[in-house]
């Protein structure tokens, strides 16, 4: 029997905490080498798209990969969890949900370990589902007086800041110009842009950067300048980003940038990415890694077998 978990399932059972937590014990672990993974590999057919990522956590006891289909518009995803000891498949989980809190939880914890210690203002870039867990997160590791909100769309900018207020102690403001959002101490782009929309000039000294809309090389949310002004780069993986990161490729190819120069998101959890000084500008770039859902899969299942949610299938 494996258990079946829903969207709906996974909503209930876990909360962007529980995603935070989740994502710094895997950035241990991916210290200490207890986890491996493959980068994302995407099968392209006649309609559509088949993309796979597959992980183990050796310190969990599970492995398992999260499968996502995209064809004509639609995406639908899910994580199969597997017990690292027997093999047994343990549970299939809708895994949309999951997905964001897991992208936000990533950006809540490099903000975590990479912001200004005094950072007040966070910049939200982006006003879509994503960009819900990117505030949910930062707001869960920092505590900010002011939070600036641009989307292309005014309206939609406005309408997220209405919704979202809910839940946030700070006030939420829509802005019309992108500027204002760059201006803060945290910036997070979260869209789906094929052309930059964050500008290095917008930068203040110090602020910190998550850059988490791009997973393709044809994608850019931020322009040269902005990599350039970044003393301190950090991506989740060099190799993932070899295959999908647009951000570096204009300086890559330039040769202005080096992988050698980017550190990894393990490197956060081992002392050997930090912050130089209150001036530096900071840019954490995520892509969404394999790792992050197995190990937040394995929270929602352990949470089921609490509960008894989920449904049981004879597989």
């Amino acid at each position: 029997m494996i258990t079946y978990l829903t969207e709906e399932e996974v909503d209930r059972l876990v909360n962007i905490n529980d995603a935070i937590a989740a994502v710094e014990r895997v950035g241990r672990s991916m210290a200490a080498s207890d986890a491996i993974f493959v980068p994302r590999t995407r099968l392209r057919m006649e309609h559509g798209f088949l993309h796979l990522m597959p992980a183990s956590l050796e310190d969990e006891g599970v492995f398992g990969y999260k499968s996502y289909t995209s064809f004509g518009g639609k995406v639908r995803f899910h994580v199969h969890l597997f017990d690292g000891k027997t093999g047994e498949l343990l549970a299939m989980i809708e895994a949309d949900k999951l997905g964001q809190l897991r992208t936000g939880a990533a950006s809540g914890a490099a903000t975590k370990i990479l912001a200004r210690g005094n950072a007040s203002s966070f910049g939200l870039i982006g006003s879509g589902y994503q960009a819900e867990s990117q505030l949910a997160a930062v707001l869960a590791v920092r505590s900010f007086t002011s939070v600036k909100v641009f989307s292309r769309n005014y309206d939609r900018a406005k309408a997220f800041c209405e919704k979202m207020q809910k839940v946030s102690s700070p006030r939420l403001e829509a802005v019309k110009d992108v500027a204002d959002a760059a201006a803060c101490d945290v910036v997070t782009t979260a869209t789906s842009a094929m052309a930059p929309v964050l500008f290095g000039e917008m930068l203040k000294e110090g602020s910190h950067v998550n850059a988490v809309g791009g997973n393709m090389l044809v994608k850019r949310e931020l322009d040269e300048k902005a990599v350039e002004r970044a003393g301190m780069i950090v991506i989740d993986s060099r190799e993932q980003g070899k295959m999908e990161c647009g951000d570096f490729l204009p300086l890559l190819e330039k040769g202005k940038l080096h992988w050698s120069d980017v550190f990894e998101y393990r490197d956060l959890f081992s002392c050997v990415a930090a912050r130089k000084n209150e001036k530096e500008i900071t840019l954490f770039k995520s892509q969404g890694i394999a790792p992050w859902d197995v190990a937040l899969a394995k929270v929602v299942y352990d949470r089921a077998l609490e509960t008894k949610a989920g449904k049981q299938l004879p597989l």
